[in-house]
């Protein structure tokens, strides 16, 4: 339940307001994630949970991803690497926060 509770947190913090989005150019941009042991289970449920809170995630294994003013990519290998980068995020989130609440959006779904 204090999972879900963050994960809700985080999203709401990430999206709280377009007007204060700000686009960032490929120098500005996050470093990547790298996630592993993400199974082809937890790699749906992460896409299905940004899927619901409006975060356009297209059909495959790779991608770009975006809404409410975030925007980034992401990779999966198949089997268990995840790569995320996040390239636009709105003003004043650090990238350190964004990254932070990612890692724990995956751990969710990873069942942790």
């Amino acid at each position: 339940m204090k999972v879900k509770l963050i994960v809700s947190l985080l999203v709401i913090y990430l999206v709280f307001s377009l007007g204060l989005a700000q686009a960032q150019n490929e120098e500005n941009s996050c470093k990547p994630l790298k996630f592993v042991n993400v199974t082809p289970e937890a790699f749906e449920c992460m896409k299905k949970k940004l899927q619901d809170y409006g975060i356009d995630v297209p059909p495959g294994n790779e991608g770009e991803l975006s809404g409410k003013g975030v925007t980034g990519s992401f990779e999966w290998d198949g089997k268990s690497v995840l790569t995320i980068i996040i390239k636009e995020k709105p003003f004043g989130v650090s990238c350190e926060t964004a990254d932070g609440r990612i890692i724990l959006f995956v751990d969710e779904c990873k069942g942790k």
